[in-house]
């Protein structure tokens, strides 16, 4: 069996595409947070956006219909069919090198989420990666199964729990406190000041949140898993007809879900604005998977169908190292330690920036790959799991 990491040649280029669409849709989704107070307000921030400029209505419900809770389930389906690559590759050494491989995901995670950027998806994804083992032997279709059945129960807890949580805090008005402290600190303050305060209202709080945010994304592992081991991704042509399907359903399906869920956000229908948030974030753990994979399919039908984006690939293939270096950028920019431009930034201005970062970030992958095989945290991480 070879043991080997998988040579450039040998990489199927649609996974470095979709790779590359899944960080710039991540960058955009996670704008908000690193230019204002989002794990703060919660549902307590009063909607005003659509008394906002056109160009900043357009920005948050471009952002909430079609990206947001979208494009980091691409990230985990990618995450389940890498496992199943990776496990084809080494059987014969795969638990010891899989598990190097999860622990050097979990400690880069924790460092980022703890001293970089609270919205860190690395530790939960190898805290769900250490469980991958156990299911890797079962048919796709029961894989298929356990993963709509984790996502599904996924959504309605976290439903229960937002409700419950954003009656709480409209009772006692936490989150607005918070968001307040928020923009006193994160313009202005330096380093410290600003780890003291993420420590204090937003790292933990993740950490406490990680097990319900791990049976989400182990669900969309598995659905990763099974798309490999039916062979969708290796040979897309076999399997025309069946990701045109997939495409059909996910669409229109995902398509409803997002209008409903950007409906609520933005207090257009006759419930609660405290429930509607509820109510909307957990029908997006079900909507954004649903859209995400309408996503896929299209991209892996115009990539099988020789639509010219290689162009993206070079960026999908540095995902580890782009991913961590938009979080540097993000924290740079809009940090006190920085340029101070939090709460500063509308929406659209937001979209703008991303849209600069991650051409920038297609420029130097292509130059960075020119040079050198993998990008510096992959070949960082090769070099750990390989060892």
């Amino acid at each position: 069996m070879n043991e080997t990491p998988t040579p450039a040649e040998g990489r199927i280029i649609s996974l470095d595409i979709i790779r590359g669409i899944a960080l710039f849709g991540i960058l955009l989704a996670n704008m908000a947070s690193f230019k204002s107070p989002v794990f703060q307000e919660g549902a307590m921030q009063a909607r005003t956006i659509l008394s906002d400029s056109a160009l900043n209505i357009f920005a948050v419900i471009s952002v909430d219909g079609l990206v947001t809770g979208k494009f980091y389930p691409m990230f985990s389906l990618l995450f389940g069919l890498g496992f199943y690559l990776f496990y084809q590759r080494l059987q014969n050494q795969t638990k010891r090198r899989y598990y190097r491989r999860m622990s050097f995901l979990l400690v880069l995670g924790l460092v980022h989420l703890v001293f970089i950027w609270s919205g860190d998806i690395l530790f939960t994804y190898a805290v769900g990666g250490f469980f991958l083992l156990l299911f890797v032997k079962k048919s796709a279709g029961s894989l298929v199964k356990w993963g709509i059945g984790l996502v599904t129960f996924s959504a309605v807890l976290m439903t229960l729990l937002l409700l419950l949580g954003n009656a709480a805090s409209m009772m006692k008005g936490g989150m607005m406190t918070g968001a307040s402290r928020a923009m006193d600190i994160m313009p202005s303050g330096n380093y410290a000041e600003i780890l003291g305060f993420r420590l204090s209202s937003e790292v933990f709080l993740i950490l406490f949140n990680t097990p319900f945010a791990v049976i989400n994304v182990f669900g969309i592992f598995l659905i990763g898993i099974a798309l490999g081991k039916a062979g969708w991704f290796h040979d897309p042509k076999t399997y025309e007809k069946q990701w045109k399907t997939l495409r059909l359903h996910a669409g229109w399906s995902g398509i409803l879900g997002a209008v409903l869920v950007v409906m609520l956000k933005l207090d257009q229908l006759p419930v609660p604005y405290w429930a509607a948030d509820a109510l909307g974030q957990g029908l997006n753990i079900l909507a954004g998977p649903l859209l995400m994979l309408f996503y896929v399919s299209v991209l892996v039908l115009l990539v099988s169908g020789g639509a010219p984006l290689a162009w993206l690939a070079p960026v999908g293939r540095m995902a580890l190292t782009n991913y961590l270096l938009q979080s540097v950028i993000g924290v740079l920019l809009f940090h006190g330690y920085g340029f101070g431009l939090y709460g500063s930034v509308g929406a659209f201005t937001g979209m703008l920036i991303a849209l600069g970062v991650f051409a920038a970030q297609v420029v130097l992958s292509q130059l960075w790959l020119k040079r050198f095989r993998q990008g510096p945290m992959e070949a960082l991480w090769r070099k750990w799991t390989y060892a």
